[in-house]
């Protein structure tokens, strides 16, 4: 049997399980990351901010995987971390979100829109960015209209957060990304940034939509759990 029929195959059993659990809201997500550290640093900051303010029992389990992969060998691996973790004989669904991060940057348009057509496929939720996530980290300061190459971003950073009170050189890998953007940009900005970009983008396929990011989306999803909690 080929890798695809194999992968295939698995992913009909775990549809038939899920169907029979449909209304189990699981608060175990995974976040797969393009970036080894960079994407789950970020992420990482954002679910331990989220959960101070939550008892232990409503507190948000998160698994973040940094894969060193891009596009379509990321989805693809993705696929197989979750079937090496998959227990059929279970009724219990391992995550109830799945999250896949990654970034246009200069890979081919052909793979980056089939990467978000195969996570959408597998029920996962995509969060990508043209060109890099930090896009989404600058949305924290302005709204930003217009083409902007990431080679800039960081530049435009750096600016930011000078302004803003915090003598700081942008790096990839902060640990400490998340909380300095929390603190010295405004999260609810950056989504309502994002948001309104992302829906000007409208009909156009998400290669060719520079700048633009769906980063925002995880964040209506904490929100969504959030409301469940009430």
């Amino acid at each position: 049997m080929g890798s695809d029929d194999l992968f295939k195959k698995r992913r009909e059993e775990r549809r038939k399980r899920k169907e029979n659990i449909k209304n189990q809201k699981s608060s175990n997500w995974l976040i797969i990351c393009e970036g080894t550290e960079t994407e789950p640093n970020y992420f990482k900051g954002a679910i331990d901010e989220l959960n101070k303010g939550l008892l232990d029992d409503y507190k948000l389990k998160v698994k973040i995987v940094g894969m060193g992969r891009n596009t379509v060998s990321l989805v693809k691996s993705a696929e197989e971390f979750l079937n090496e973790i998959d227990n059929y004989k279970t009724s219990i669904i391992p995550y109830g979100k799945i999250f896949v991060v990654f970034d246009k940057d200069d890979f081919d348009a052909d793979n980056f829109n089939m990467a978000i057509e195969m996570c959408e496929n597998n029920g996962y939720i995509p969060l990508w960015s043209n060109q890099a996530i930090e896009f989404w980290f600058l949305l924290h300061f302005n709204y930003i209209d217009s083409k902007m190459n990431r080679k800039t971003y960081e530049e435009k950073l750096n600016y930011y957060f000078n302004k803003a009170g915090l003598n700081y050189k942008y790096h990839k890998n902060d640990k400490n990304i998340f909380s300095k953007l929390y603190k010295y940009g405004s999260l609810d900005k950056a989504r309502i940034n994002a948001a309104k970009i992302h829906l000007n983008h409208n009909g156009v396929s998400p290669a060719n939509a520079e700048s633009c990011t769906t980063v925002y989306k995880f964040f209506d999803f904490i929100d969504e759990r959030l409301d469940e909690l009430k």
